[in-house]
């Protein structure tokens, strides 16, 4: 119990210490394929954007694919989901979008998707794509594959082939499990985004002694360890709550978004010119990330 607790202070740091400099999403996505690093060669992008485009016109269903430079010292889901929003991928009334987001740099993908499709691409088989169609191609340098078996597997599961072997699972020995991981990103999310909406910044000073507090009741550390981990807290909780106090600030006065550590949610999507643009849809954040 004592390691979960030391883990605590560990993702505060991480957390607060990423400034964030997300990538600058383009008002206006040129088509259903946007790469902005060309990558892909102009026939390659004709014949992706020729495959989503009928698969849309089959189906309503939306997919877009994005290769950006970098992530900027954002996360490839924060920046998908802030991607997905704004552009308004998928059909308002159905949600039935999907984002493939390729990061070049940081060698990250991201598969997105829309409330609508969560049944057909579930996050086992976003999984299944991620690690076993892309992460190879991209592995060999072979992006254009990547993308385009990826595409044919993601049409596949729409229309309700099971593209998943039963010998597949994403499931990992660990003494703590996934959920337990995702609970306390979520927790850690909700607490700096209360720190951050505050006037003063002495709360994240009080939560520091909370957690130090409890590491020294409940753990097993010398009194002299603990004391200095439990001051420690206090000023580490103190700075933090500054930070996050300062950064709220700044945006809530400048009338820019805010970071999703402090609960941003991206832009509002709509209709945008050139190739009709997507179509209003959202995302509850579902999907898998991956890297090759």
């Amino acid at each position: 119990m004592k390691k979960l607790f030391l883990l605590i202070p560990v993702f505060l740091l991480f957390f607060s210490m990423r400034i964030v400099f997300a990538f600058d999403i383009p008002d206006k996505p040129q088509n259903f394929v946007n790469d902005y690093t060309n990558t892909l060669s102009s026939e390659d992008r004709t014949s992706l954007e020729n495959k989503i485009s009928n698969f849309e016109k089959q189906t309503s269903n939306e997919i877009a694919v994005v290769i950006i430079p970098s992530l900027d010292g954002d996360t490839v889901e924060n920046i998908a989901q802030n991607i997905f929003t704004k552009w308004g991928i998928g059909k308002k009334n159905k949600n039935n979008g999907v984002l493939l987001l390729i990061a070049m740099t940081e060698r990250k993908t991201r598969i997105h998707t829309g409330y609508g499709v969560e049944g057909n691409l579930t996050d086992l088989v976003t999984s299944y794509i991620q690690s076993e169609i892309i992460t190879p191609a991209f592995r060999e340098g072979n992006y254009y594959a990547g993308i385009d078996r990826a595409l044919d597997e993601m049409i596949n599961s729409f229309s309700g082939s099971d593209i998943v072997p039963e010998n597949y699972s994403t499931t990992k020995k660990s003494g703590i499990s996934f959920e337990f991981f995702i609970f306390g990103f979520f927790v850690l999310q909700w607490l700096v985004a209360i720190l951050g909406r505050s006037k003063s910044w002495w709360g994240g000073g009080i939560v520091g002694a909370i957690i130090g507090g409890m590491i020294w009741l409940f753990g097993s550390l010398s009194v002299v360890f603990s004391l200095f981990l439990f001051f420690l807290l206090i000023v580490f909780g103190l700075g933090l709550d500054f930070f996050v106090s300062r950064t709220y600030q700044k945006v809530k006065n400048s009338g820019g978004h805010f970071p999703w550590w402090i609960g941003g949610r991206g832009s509002s999507g709509g209709r945008f010119g050139g190739f009709g643009g997507f179509g209003g849809g959202s995302s509850g954040g579902g999907g898998s990330s991956g890297s090759w």
